[in-house]
């Protein structure tokens, strides 16, 4: 259990001020190099942060 708390805690975005990993996203807009922007807030601290995310490819191989 101890496992998959770890994991857990790795995933996402720590606030810079407080450390809180709790955000409420305010603002998504997708980019035109295929990412995309959020803009978040801390609902702790209320610190704003802007984050750029990549689209996952698909892997390449056979054709379904």
């Amino acid at each position: 259990m101890k496992a998959a708390r770890a994991k857990r805690e790795d995933l996402g975005i720590q606030c810079p001020r407080c450390g809180c990993r709790h955000f409420h996203t305010t603002h998504t807009e997708p980019l035109r190099d295929g990412r995309i922007r959020r803009r978040k807030v801390c609902r702790h601290c209320g610190r704003k942060v802007i984050t750029f995310e990549a689209v996952p490819s698909l892997p390449r191989g056979r054709d379904c």
